[in-house]
């Protein structure tokens, strides 16, 4: 199971530091120069009012003191006053300087507190004045992305974190955000490049070392993957995303005993990650053990109750026990999640054939069929149904129909070959076991079936060594042709 990562949200980024105003702070010498650009947000307000009740004060310094003002209240969350004074600032601040990225940086920041609010339409609106105002202010578009990947825009979120990259070539979190968005959109070549890039000027970032274990994983490169995602956990050693990604890479690798042993840390540090229990679920049912499989869906479903994946592979856990109602039921419900996934109706197929309920079996397969017509599974186990209700003819063609999509379908040869049997055509049986023989030397089954054609056509010495080769590969086959 390759967990597709979250992308990692965009910091917004104000464009002043913390406790710095970006004007000559020598303005406010006799203004509370100090505490008005206090790191103190609480002192920096108090003593920022006071500048600005000043009606003495200069105009460029009222600018300053409503920034910094701004800033603080910003600090402290009170968004709607830094709002308020940011948009005094706005008006303001032209009347002071021409400097156009004292402006755009009022700008950012006042963007940074409606995002904060919510109001993405007017961060949106602050960002792009900013960016017309200095085009080269890289923090403008690090912001402004980070406000399309909240609404999921991904193409222009792309967009200006390549532009921030390009302005802001040492910034390590813009290559960590567009790596994310190159492995979601599938180029994980790019993605790898930029985590790298990143990499290499923090080397101490474990989200990037862990991201980019992800995408060398949907590569298929699990050594490398693994490397990386221990890389992150030296990092930080509590970071529950690298333990689910290590334990997958491990998985893959076949280690399953120490996959297992890897959820149970991330599962340990994050215990309502229903993910991570799912995925150690899918490690227990690889080992066949079903039932610790079955209690770690369970559990993840109690912690989210639309996680369809985990009721699709409980569901497959409860047909491995041969506990036919409770898979109908899981598969079912994965059904109603998703009426037009055609993964569902085939499983609840398998446990309704399982069960004998051949009509209800048809259907499914039916819808299968509908939603993918080159299906070959449907086809072939559609035909195992209409065979073992007697419809020959309509068997043959469904198998003909899986063989033409699949030919390297052995169980669907053997199929034909036995309804061939069945409809007294013994040549054509013929042709198809040893097709079905040819795909698979072990198949008892096909040996079986091909010794009753040979007898069918008198063929008694070429049908008692088929006989022969059946019950050695499977002695339970030792009894008398029909």
């Amino acid at each position: 199971m390759i967990r597709k990562a979250a992308l990692p949200a965009l910091a917004l980024v104000l464009a002043l530091g913390a406790g710095r105003a970006f004007a000559d702070e020598r303005l406010l010498i006799d203004y509370d120069r100090k505490t008005c650009a206090a790191r103190d947000p609480a002192k920096a307000i108090a003593s920022c009012t006071r500048v600005i009740q000043d009606r003495d004060a200069p105009r460029d310094v009222h600018a300053l003191a409503l920034q910094n003002r701004g800033f603080a209240y910003q600090k402290q969350g009170d968004l709607d006053r830094a709002i308020a004074d940011y948009g005094e600032a706005v008006k303001l601040t032209p009347k002071v300087t021409a400097n156009p990225t004292v402006l755009a940086k009022i700008y950012i920041n006042r963007g940074i507190a409606y995002a904060g609010k919510g109001d993405d339409g007017r961060a949106l609106a602050d960002y792009t004045a900013a960016i017309g105002l200095d085009p080269k202010l890289g923090l403008a578009y690090m912001n402004r992305a980070a406000v399309a990947l909240r609404r999921g825009d991904s193409a222009r979120a792309l967009a200006d974190l390549s532009d921030a990259a390009r302005l802001e070539p040492k910034e390590p979190a813009i290559f960590v955000s567009r790596g994310a968005l190159y492995a979601n959109a599938g180029d994980q070549d790019r993605a790898i490049a930029d985590f790298s890039t990143a990499i290499a000027l923090d080397p101490a970032d474990a989200t990037a070392w862990r991201d980019r274990g992800v995408a060398w994983r949907k590569k298929g490169d699990n050594a490398k993957a693994g490397a990386d995602a221990a890389q992150a956990l030296r990092l930080a050693p509590d970071m529950a995303d690298a333990h689910q990604d290590r334990a997958l890479s491990l998985q893959a690798s076949g280690d399953a005993d120490q996959a297992i042993a890897e959820f149970g840390r991330a599962i340990q540090l994050n215990p309502t990650d229903a993910e991570a229990i799912k995925a150690r679920g899918d490690a227990y049912l690889a080992k066949g053990q079903r039932d610790l499989a079955i209690a770690d869906y369970s559990q993840a479903i109690g912690l989210e109750p639309d996680l369809r994946d985990a009721y699709n592979n409980r569901g497959a856990a409860y047909l491995a026990k041969a506990d036919w109602d409770h898979a109908i039921a899981d598969f079912g419900k994965v059904v109603a999640m998703d009426p037009n996934l055609a993964a569902a109706y085939l499983n609840r197929g398998q446990a309704l054939a399982a069960k004998g309920e051949r009509e209800r079996a048809i259907a499914d397969f039916d819808s299968v069929i509908r939603l993918q017509p080159d299906n070959a599974d449907a086809y072939r186990n559609r035909a195992f149904l209409r065979h073992a209700s007697g419809d020959n003819a309509r068997a043959i063609a469904d198998y003909a129909k899986a063989i033409e999509l699949n030919p390297k379908d052995e169980e669907a040869w053997r199929g034909r070959g036995l309804a061939n049997l069945d409809g007294h055509q013994p040549d054509a049986a013929v042709t198809d076991l040893t097709q079905a023989i040819a795909l698979n030397a072990d198949d008892a089954l096909a040996y079986r079936f091909r010794s009753m054609a040979y007898g069918m056509k008198h063929d008694l010495r070429r049908a008692n060594a088929d006989d022969a080769a059946a019950i050695r590969l499977d002695p339970r086959l030792a009894k008398p042709l029909r």
